[in-house]
């Protein structure tokens, strides 16, 4: 059984400056190092419980002198700039650097192994009356806890300096105690560390930290057709999510990636299911090959999926699963760290683009493929255009269409950027909101119009009642 003290922020920010780091960087020490975690359990036994004997918290600080490993929760960095008055009349500016994350979210260190019986009381009666961790703003609350499980987290582990360090790993270094502790040097200030002339504090060094998605296992699901399974999940692991409407940029980028891991000769990539040609260069009919599509939550996107209704061949999978970062050559800005979660059936890998449901609602928005005539009503237009992208599919008319009101479609990517600049990519086409009735149940996922193998025009199931 682990040892886990949880700390949650009630204010939603943690302000901590790395060792060694200058203010006017705006970094932030996520995750904490564990200098700092021992140096506030110290600082909390001296003003706020000293009656506590100094035998047990001493041999609880060395029982928790061990790097930790780190289950960060979502969050985006962050800074307030602020000017003041210098001795020469001008203005010096410095930054408040902070990283932002939801006030229930819980960051949690984890130490492997259980304390003796003897220091666990210790150890919450500590944790209990921490009142902050990092800069005084950080206002936080903690506890200790024997069992809990990481939900939408970041997993950073210490690596020893043996170790290898796959080259697309996020990696980065915090201060740790040397081992065994020397509980003197916890007790000594920055100011006086820097009086010394030494850069960093006697008794510590630097703990390298790998990070590692935090994924939601899958388990095996059923395979689809000849044994081949139909969809791959992949997880973004960035802090800050990408808007919803930047969601065709990364599809596409996606979409570069898997090609450009499959063959050496970039004509030679398209022709397969992943590029939807066939070996002769042609573009495959039907719509068996890869989709690209996006999981949109609160407005950005969370996770991507490769659909192929024809299964995918494991060469292609292996190649696909090799996927770590999708990158733009053109636009800095667009550039994401992703992991493979799982991959199988649909039904398994992406449920909530499956149903099935009677009602399917746009989470993209619909471009049609045909030109509106000038009689033509919205409502007209769009239900045609529906009616022969699903007959397209194999799938019946729907009972009705109806244009619902959502974010304005103009606002969406809607041409892939890698084919037009970044000024024209967001496209001249219409867009729509729809919201589709059918007779029946249906199973999804259901993408239409204009660019569904890239996202655009993909549909929700909506619950019944």
């Amino acid at each position: 059984m682990a040892t886990i003290l949880l700390l949650r922020f009630p204010f939603g920010r943690y302000h901590a400056n790395p060792w060694a780091r200058h203010v006017n960087e705006g970094a932030v020490e996520i995750p904490p190092s564990p200098w700092r975690l021992l140096r506030a359990l110290y600082a909390v036994w001296r003003t706020r419980v000293p009656e506590l004997g100094e035998e047990v918290v001493h041999a609880l600080l060395a029982e928790l002198a061990a790097p930790p490993t780190f289950h960060v929760p979502r969050h985006t960095i962050a800074h307030t700039r602020h000017y003041y008055p210098d001795s020469r009349d001008g203005t010096d500016r410095t930054l408040d650097a902070f990283a932002v994350l939801s006030p229930q979210a819980e960051l949690a260190a984890q130490w492997p192994g259980e304390l003796p019986d003897a220091l666990r009381p210790a150890f919450e009666r500590l944790a209990a009356s921490m009142p902050y961790l990092g800069r005084a703003d950080s206002l936080c609350e903690a506890r200790v806890a024997a069992q809990w499980r990481p939900s939408d987290h970041e997993t950073w582990v210490p690596v020893d300096v043996a170790e290898d360090v796959a080259p697309h790993a996020t990696a980065t270094t915090v201060l740790a105690p040397e081992l065994p502790l020397r509980l003197e040097t916890l007790m000594a200030r920055a100011v006086d560390v820097r009086r010394g002339g030494l850069l960093f504090p006697e008794g510590s060094r630097f703990v390298g930290y790998q990070r590692h998605a935090e994924l939601v296992p899958l388990r095996r699901p059923p395979r689809a057709g000849p044994g081949e399974p139909t969809a791959v999940r992949f997880s973004v692991l960035q802090a800050a999510f990408p808007p919803e409407t930047e969601a065709l940029v990364y599809t596409d980028l996606l979409r570069q990636a898997a090609l450009s891991k499959l063959k050496a000769d970039p004509e030679d990539r398209p022709r397969t299911l992943l590029g939807g040609r066939t070996t002769d260069g042609r573009p495959m009919e039907g719509h068996a090959h890869a989709h690209y599509l996006s999981v949109l939550r609160d407005r950005r996107l969370t996770e991507l999926i490769v659909w192929v209704p024809a299964g995918l061949p494991e060469p292609e999978l292996v190649k696909l699963a090799a996927v770590t970062e999708l990158r733009s050559s053109w636009e800095k800005d667009w550039r994401l760290d992703v992991r493979v979660a799982g991959y199988g059936g649909s039904e398994e890998v992406a449920p909530e683009l499956v149903g099935p449901a009677r009602i399917w609602r746009s989470r993209t928005p619909f471009v049609p493929r045909g030109y509106r005539k000038q009689s033509d009503s919205t409502e007209k237009y769009t239900s045609r255009e529906i009616a022969r992208e699903l007959r397209y599919r194999g799938m019946p008319a729907p009972e009705s269409v109806e244009v619902v009101p959502a974010r304005d479609p103009r606002e969406f990517v809607r041409q892939r950027p890698s084919q037009l600049s970044r000024r024209s990519s967001r496209g001249s086409r219409p867009g729509f909101f729809l919201e589709l009735t059918f007779e029946e149940a249906r199973h999804g996922p259901i993408a239409l119009g204009h660019l569904s193998h890239f996202g655009l025009g993909l549909f929700e199931p909506v619950p019944a009642g």
